[in-house]
């Protein structure tokens, strides 16, 4: 195999990383493809463990956001980057829980085009049905795995969410929406 240089590290960091004869075979594919698959299968047992609280596993995490957020409010547009959606997604969702009385729609103060989503106390009750067995999903599948490095995995995790959603809005700014 080849060796490359790993150019995400200070330069003093630097190692090298085997290069495989065809780039499917690489360890870089192997740990992204685990990533996925482990997310995918978590979210999998969480979306039936939500569905017997009756809580589809989109609104539960609409509700989640919200209740985690000052003022118990999110813009749209940050709610539908944080969720991973299209604007005109969170705009479905946010119609169905508004319906359901789960949330309510707010004008945004600084800017006359845009809307918060507000956690209503129906909401937050519904949310609070549906947490314990969500938690204990959560820390069943997930940081029970994590070990005593939990705190470094989690930093590590973040630290890739925010430089992926910082590669995401530098090629949307370049017109790179694919």
């Amino acid at each position: 195999m080849a060796q490359a240089i790993a150019l995400d590290e200070p330069l003093q960091k630097q190692e090298t990383v085997d290069v495989p004869r065809e780039l499917w075979d690489s360890e870089a594919i192997t740990a992204y493809g685990l990533l996925r698959e482990a997310a995918a299968e978590i979210e999998n047992v969480m979306r039936m463990t939500l569905k017997r609280s009756g809580l589809p596993f989109p609104m539960f995490e609409l509700l989640l956001r919200l209740a985690r957020s000052p003022q118990d409010r999110l813009r749209l547009t940050t709610l539908a980057t944080e969720l991973t959606v299209t604007t005109g997604g969170i705009t479905r969702l946010v119609d169905r829980a508004e319906l359901q009385g789960l949330v309510r729609r707010e004008p945004c103060v600084d800017d006359a085009r845009g809307y918060h989503a507000v956690i209503t106390s129906e909401g937050k009750r519904r949310l609070r049905e549906a947490m314990p067995a969500h938690l204990e999903d959560v820390h069943d599948l997930w940081t029970s795995q994590l070990g005593g490095n939990r705190d470094e995995v989690l930093a590590r995790v973040r630290k890739a969410r925010d430089h992926a959603r910082q590669a995401t809005r530098t090629r949307l700014r370049a017109g790179d929406s694919n």
